[in-house]
């Protein structure tokens, strides 16, 4: 298969220009608790939160009153705050997705160079950038499970990498009724547990 220039250039350069974009770029939203109620707020989250400006008088935790998953931010116990939403400086290993865009792209540019001075397969090259969504889904495999315990009604936080991942509750192993976004959540940096709760967490 013979790969030609001028078809990467233009995808690399879009990828650049994409880049670019995300890196510069974020749109704002203001998500509220009211009455101490958990509230989730639609968002498009792929690309991280941050929180801007905090409005209440309760103070707002990232894991503790308010997280996001991958369909929105959630807010609790009071939390009334403004957060920033696509923004590649935010947190959670958002710099390395801006680094991994930008390195693609000029691998891309560089793959170009080489179709245009060796006119043969380079069917390996291009699969060696090729980038699939679930090659940074933290070595799991279809589905994996993870317990989570809060201890003495304590928080407990486990550490895991859930980019480009979703979690659901699986097995409540509490007396404690766990509820997301009351007493459990998660993140992309993994899972949060409180006031009791104790369950088995698929990820997926």
């Amino acid at each position: 298969m013979h790969i030609h220039a001028k078809p990467l250039v233009v995808l690399a350069s879009g990828l650049l220009l994409s880049t670019i974009s995300s890196a510069t770029f974020a749109r704002s939203i203001v998500c509220e608790s009211q009455d101490r109620m958990t509230q989730h707020c639609p968002a498009d989250t792929r690309n991280g939160v941050s929180l801007s400006t905090q409005y209440s008088r309760a103070s707002c935790r990232q894991g503790s009153t308010w997280g996001y998953d991958n369909r929105g931010i959630w807010v609790s116990n009071g939390c009334r705050a403004q957060f920033d939403i696509g923004d590649y400086r935010s947190g959670h290993g958002s710099d390395r997705d801006s680094k991994a865009a930008a390195a693609l792209a000029i691998g891309l540019i560089g793959a170009a160079a080489i179709a245009a001075h060796h006119d043969h397969d380079n069917d390996r090259d291009r699969d060696r950038y090729d980038y699939r969504p679930g090659d940074y889904h933290s070595g799991f495999g279809p589905s994996q499970r993870i317990t989570c315990e809060s201890q003495d009604n304590r928080q407990h936080y486990c550490y895991v990498n859930l980019r480009h991942a979703s979690v659901d509750l699986d097995q409540q192993l509490s007396r404690t009724q766990c509820r997301y976004g009351d007493n459990w959540g998660w993140d992309n940096s993994g899972i949060w547990v409180q006031d009791g709760c104790r369950a088995v967490f698929s990820v997926y």
